[in-house]
Parts: C-alpha cells; sequence; structure tokens
C-alpha cells in the first residue's frame, strides 16, 4: 500500500543526512528531522508549534533588533549562502556549536524558513592554510564565533578574512616571489594585480623591506614603518607593515605573509593634533604676552598721571597758581588710561557678539575733521596733519561713536609710529558707491610677512617695540570689526623704512539705501 504524500515526505526528510528544522513565518517549527531530533535531544511531537527561539539561548534572542532566525537570513543572503556557528541549546539546556545554513522561501502565511545544522568537531586539526589555526575565538556573543574549525571551514575562514580585512595582505615563496595578494593590498600599492602577482621582492629598491624578507626566509618576525614608494606605479604610501613566516607540515620555512596597514589617516590625524598643539601653545605665548604688555601698558599712564596730580594738589594747598600745561598732560594720560580700558571692553564684546551699533545718517567728511581737530590739541607731535577733503560732503549710515573710534584709531598709529616726524596725509574721496578714507605716515612701515595678521587680537609687528611703541594690540582687530560690520573693509599698504596707509572702504549712504529697499523685510523712512 502507498504512503500518503505527507508522509513520504516526511520519510524523504528524514533520509537526509543533515539534521533540519523547518518554520513558518512566525518562526514556529513546523518540521523536524529524525537526526535533527538526536542532535537536539528533543522530539518532533514536543518541537512542533513551539517558537524556535526555545532553541536558543537567552542572551543571543535579538541581536541588533532582531530574532537569531532573522538575523541568520540575513547573514546568509549577504554572504552568498555561506554557513554561521551558533550555539543552540539542547534539551535540559546545555549549548552545543553547530553551524547553521539557512533558506528561505514564500511570503506572508506562505513563507516557510529552513535551517540546515551541522555538529563543529572540536579536535584541532592541520590547517591547510596560513594561520587558519589562528581563526579560533573563544566565545560567542552577538555574533562571534567560538570553537576550531575543521581544515574545509577553516580555508573558506581564512579565505574570507584574506578577501575582506580593511589592510593589505599578500603571500611570496622562498625566492621570494609574490604568489598572492588581496585586493585591498593592489588599492593600496596603486598598481595592478597581474603586476603584482610574480614581482620578485628582492628586485625592490627599499632596503627596510627587503631586511624585513630577509629576517622572515630566516623564520623571524619583521616590522618597519615608513612612508613605502611602490615600484611598480611610484605611488608614496604611509604604511606600517608586519612580515612572518610560513612553515610547512616539516617545520621548515616555506615562504611569508605580509601584512600592511595604510596610515595615512592616522598620520593626518597625528599631524592635526600636532598642529593644534602648536596653535594652542601659540596661544598660550600669545596670552602670556598680552597680559605682560597690558600691564606694563595699564601702569604706565598710571604713574605720571598720579605724580601729576599730586604736584596739583600741593600747589593749590599754598595757594599757588595750576600751570595749564600740568592739566593738560595729566589729561592725556586719563584718556590714554580709559582708551585702554575700552579696547580691552570692546574686543570682549566683540567676541561674545555683543559690540553693539547704532547707524543714522553721518557726514564722513566732518567726522574725519573732528577727529583731527581733537588729535592736534592732544598730541605735541612733530607732525602736520593735512586732510584732503571730498569735493562734496559724503554722507554714510553709520555709527558716529565707532566710526570716529575707526579714524581716530588709525590718526593715532600714524603719528605713534613716524617718530622722525613729517606730514600725517588723510584723505577722503568718493569712489563710485563708496567713501574711501586713507591715512598715510612716513613712519616705520610693516614687513610684508606681518601684514596679513595685522588686524588679529593681539597682534603687534616684530619691527614694534612694547617700550618705544605702547598698545595693546587691539585697536586694528577692533577697527576691523567695526568697519566690517558697516558693509565695508580695512586694509594697508606698506613698506618697511617708508611708512604705511591704511585705507577703509564704506558704502555710502545713498548705496545702503538701495540695499535696504531691495531687502526683504526692510523699508527705509
Amino acid at each position: 500500500m502507498k504512503s500518503p504524500p505527507g508522509d513520504e515526505l516526511k520519510l524523504l526528510f528524514d533520509a537526509l543526512a543533515d539534521p533540519l528544522v523547518a518554520c513558518d513565518g512566525q518562526e514556529r517549527i513546523v518540521l523536524l528531522t529524525r537526526s535533527a531530533e538526536q542532535l537536539l535531544g528533543w522530539s518532533e511531537e514536543e518541537l512542533r508549534g513551539q517558537p524556535f527561539s526555545m532553541l536558543v539561548p537567552l542572551r543571543l534572542h535579538k541581536i541588533g533588533g532582531r530574532s537569531l532566525v532573522r538575523y541568520l537570513l540575513e547573514r546568509c543572503l549577504q554572504h552568498g549562502g555561506h554557513s554561521i556557528l551558533v550555539p543552540l541549546q539542547r534539551q535540559g539546556g546545555a549549548e552545543q556549536l553547530l553551524e547553521v545554513s539557512t533558506g528561505h522561501t514564500g511570503e506572508g502565511a506562505q513563507e516557510r524558513i529552513t535551517l540546515s545544522l551541522r555538529r563543529v568537531p572540536e579536535v584541532p586539526l592541520p590547517s591547510p592554510e596560513p594561520f587558519a589555526q589562528d581563526l579560533t575565538v573563544k566565545h560567542w556573543k552577538y555574533g562571534h564565533l567560538g570553537a576550531r574549525l575543521h581544515p574545509g571551514t577553516a580555508r573558506r575562514r581564512y579565505q574570507l578574512i584574506f578577501e575582506n580585512a580593511p589592510l593589505g595582505i599578500f603571500h611570496f615563496d622562498t625566492t621570494p616571489v609574490i604568489t598572492t595578494c588581496n585586493d585591498y593590498f593592489v588599492h593600496m600599492v596603486g598598481s595592478s594585480k597581474r603586476l603584482l602577482i610574480g614581482l620578485n621582492l628582492l628586485t625592490l629598491h627599499d632596503p627596510r623591506v627587503l631586511s624585513c624578507i630577509t629576517a622572515t626566509l630566516d623564520g623571524k618576525h619583521a616590522h618597519f614603518e615608513g612612508d613605502y614608494v611602490s615600484v611598480t606605479a611610484g605611488k608614496v604610501t604611509p604604511v606600517r607593515a608586519h612580515f612572518a613566516p610560513c612553515h610547512d607540515r616539516e617545520g621548515k620555512v616555506s615562504g611569508g605573509v605580509g601584512i600592511v596597514e595604510d596610515v595615512t589617516e592616522q598620520r593626518q590625524t597625528e599631524e592635526e593634533r600636532a598642529r593644534l598643539l602648536r596653535e594652542a601653545q601659540e596661544a598660550v605665548r600669545v596670552r602670556d604676552d598680552f597680559l605682560t604688555i597690558a600691564s606694563h601698558e595699564l601702569k604706565t599712564p598710571l604713574t605720571p598721571l598720579s605724580l601729576r596730580l599730586a604736584n596739583l594738589e600741593r600747589r593749590l594747598e599754598r595757594g599757588e597758581p595750576v600751570d595749564p600745561t600740568a592739566l593738560r598732560h595729566a589729561r592725556q594720560q586719563l584718556l590714554r588710561l580709559t582708551s585702554l580700558i575700552n579696547d580691552l571692553l570692546d574686543a570682549s564684546r566683540i567676541e561674545s557678539g555683543g559690540l553693539a551699533l547704532h547707524p543714522q545718517p553721518t557726514r564722513l567728511d566732518a567726522l574725519a575733521e573732528h577727529v583731527i581737530h581733537l588729535a592736534e590739541r592732544l598730541y605735541d607731535a612733530e607732525h602736520r596733519v593735512q586732510f584732503h577733503r571730498p569735493a562734496q560732503p559724503l554722507q554714510v549710515r553709520g555709527d558716529p561713536y565707532r566710526l570716529e573710534q575707526v579714524i581716530a584709531n588709525l590718526l593715532e598709529n600714524a603719528l605713534k609710529y613716524s617718530p622722525a616726524g613729517g606730514p600725517i596725509h588723510v584723505s577722503l574721496e568718493k569712489r563710485d558707491s563708496l567713501a574711501l578714507l586713507s591715512v598715510s605716515d612716513p613712519g616705520i612701515g610693516i614687513p610684508a610677512d606681518q601684514q596679513q595678521h595685522l588686524f588679529e587680537r593681539y597682534f603687534r609687528a616684530r619691527n614694534v617695540s612694547t617700550k618705544s611703541y605702547g598698545g595693546l594690540g587691539l585697536g586694528l582687530y577692533i577697527c576691523r570689526d567695526i568697519v566690517e560690520r558697516h558693509g565695508g573693509r580695512i586694509w594697508v599698504e606698506s613698506e618697511v623704512g617708508r611708512g604705511s596707509t591704511f585705507y577703509v572702504a564704506l558704502p555710502t549712504l545713498t548705496e545702503t539705501q538701495a540695499q535696504l529697499e531691495h531687502s526683504p523685510g526692510h523699508s527705509v523712512h
């Protein structure tokens, strides 16, 4: 009598040599072959309809948010059907390491998943490939494999590592000729595999590599780190290389393996770290220099101011007349001290974004004339300040106080850095839609390589003595911020020993109004 189709199918499954477990789309066990019953210690009646997770250790119920079954299916698809080592539980809770291959068919209610199981031998066998004996890992945890592999598995594992390792790997024989290499090594060297396979390593011109090859063929491990220049492509690559000998079954050296790491990113990281360290050290040096200069600069006006005030106090107590010159000098020292403190405050406001501007229509020619008049009254210098006025009144939209601060700083620098005297020229003219202000002096000038740093905070040119020329190195830094926030630009042209000319270009009032009118959400009243 012929068996029913279902029984016939069961007999066929039971005849399979490899244990097999089949599940539905809900991962419930629908079939267990006889060999699987013997391997797992469960009967089909006990497991049919139960979730496959009954066979899975608790720590592996979820891997990356997925069940073990879904994880194995995904890995199988990614790696072309390769088996994966998995610990499963026998009845009673004991774990055993199995080599699992997964299959899948259908969708939804028709979905079926098969898991083919194979016991992994525990006895270590000689490896047919270099380093395959090292492919043992102590335990399984979240996808890591364990137990020793039989030769066929070891060969497949080694080949998988060889081809996919993020390292350049090549083998060479005792000739020594390269017999094989992975694609990463080909990419690293920048040549083709056709040229690399068969390359005699003795033809290389790098003595470090030759020394490592010689040591390896003598049965020793060798290392080197540095720039490697490819003979075949001329490509320069920073590398860290390790060489190890390979032995045959009799223990004789049969060649070697080279493992090469591209350390380009690491070197760039180290260079970046070194650059940041240099910048930090320079910042500390600048800070220390600034504190020294600031201490000196703040004390400098206080001493004569204190002496003059004490002298004035004594004269007033004795009823003697007060010299107006002494009062003027005291006022100059007070203004200098106030200016230094204001510079410190403004620099702090700029860094915190708190330097406020109050723009309004401003006659730039009248403002420049006012600053020049104040400078002539305050400074007893051997200079004549010549103002070259524009043909017509020139208006800008700006903060009068802050623009006055810019002009005053440029004029003060021109007077201060021209110790031999000579005329200071202040010019103002209209250039297209810009108001162009220039302040020229016949002073000491600024070295060309220093000019690009001139508007940085705390910067002082190297030909400036802190004893001869005061200041905190903040004035031009503050000027640049003020000018740029007005939509303008500031720059310098200078030659050592022949003076400097500072330029400030600002949009005229007409140009600023036109820009505001065409800006969304703005209107000019």
